[in-house]
């Protein structure tokens, strides 16, 4: 069956009925901008690594596409939002604005990639609120819409708040981890996510020396704020070190730590720490913790340009959530330079 009809050639469709309606019409508006919403929803959730928080972000696309239906169908009252809808997104605005110091300033919207698209998510959110007032004028629309399209703005702007904290802070619990957004909720789509993510493979690209040494220099640099003695050690894209150094008086047993973890998180395209995870579930990742040319701790990063992984780093020295801290700070880092 061909996708194209040419009924709209026109200028006209229809919705619930056969009556043809201009697509100029504002219940159209509407339904592209949920549209719209929808899509820019998805663009954020194809860079998330959290399981919960993407599965947080699948449950708004689903919901967004039932209040569709509402707009199209307004005689039937099961697609609209309930109470419970409404009062789920209060309680994970709640959660999520309590679970970090928000500042109350100014917010220029690029600190990074995954912040940028949901302040993008909520300006389009924004301007669905406003087409469904217009479309409230005209014709009418349930109130339980209105009140959900204006919870779900705030909803995306708190939560790139918490993104940006989390990215500033290197907080790897909270970025792969668990936490306060969804806290009790048991996502098992791993294995999904994860074959996703291997099939990133780098177009034979690779990290520069020029870039490594910059890139060790700056997670030197918060290692000793850190008040820790730690081995950095940087590895192109097939997992091979092209650049070690040692902070004075670091652990001998550091060296071969971080070698063997920059290998890993080549080897897998993913971190470390989010390996430990994984290979604890019956996910697409079962099973290797039997390789043992791989290592199971927190302190891998694979290094990216746009989706390749053009390297990777490995970071010894503390504990595992520390030199966690630190490789994911290194990740982030290796974006500015």
């Amino acid at each position: 069956m061909k996708i194209y009809t040419g009924n709209g050639d026109g200028g006209f469709s229809t919705l619930s009925s056969s009556m043809k309606i201009s697509k100029a019409d504002e219940r159209f508006e509407v339904l592209g901008c949920i549209d719209e919403l929808v899509s820019f929803i998805g663009n954020c959730r194809a860079i998330v690594v959290c399981p919960i928080l993407t599965k947080k972000l699948e449950d708004l696309q689903t919901k967004l596409f039932s209040i569709g239906s509402a707009i199209t169908f307004p005689q039937k009252r099961e697609y609209l939002p309930t109470e419970r809808d409404l009062k789920y997104l209060e309680e994970q605005i709640d959660k999520t604005e309590n679970s970090f110091e928000r500042k109350n300033d100014f917010v220029l919207p690029g600190k990074n990639e995954l912040s940028s698209r949901l302040d993008m998510a909520r300006t389009v959110c924004r301007r669905l609120e406003r087409e469904i007032i217009k479309l409230d004028k005209k014709l009418g629309v349930d109130g339980s819409i209105k009140k959900y399209v204006n919870r779900l703005s705030d909803y995306l702007y708190v939560l790139a708040r918490r993104i940006d904290f989390d990215y500033e802070t290197g907080d790897i619990s909270k970025i792969v981890g668990e936490t306060n957004i969804g806290e009790n909720d048991k996502d098992k789509d791993f294995e999904r996510i994860y074959n996703e993510v291997i099939k990133r493979v780098a177009n034979g690209k690779d990290i520069t020396l020029e870039k490594a040494r910059a890139l060790s220099q700056k997670v030197r640099e918060k290692a000793q704020e850190m008040g820790l003695k730690a081995v950095v050690a940087i590895a192109n894209s097939q997992g091979r070190p092209i650049l070690v150094e040692v902070m004075d008086d670091a652990y001998l047993v550091s060296f071969d730590v971080a070698v063997k973890k920059a290998y890993t998180s080549a080897a897998v395209k993913m971190s470390t720490a989010q390996l430990c995870k994984e290979i604890k579930v019956e996910g697409a990742l079962k099973g290797l913790e039997t390789e043992q040319s791989l290592i199971f701790l927190g302190g891998g990063e694979p290094l990216k340009i746009g989706w390749e992984v053009v390297g990777a780093i490995g970071v010894s020295g503390g504990t595992a959530e520390q030199d966690a801290k630190l490789a994911l700070f290194a990740s982030q880092q290796f974006k500015y330079l």
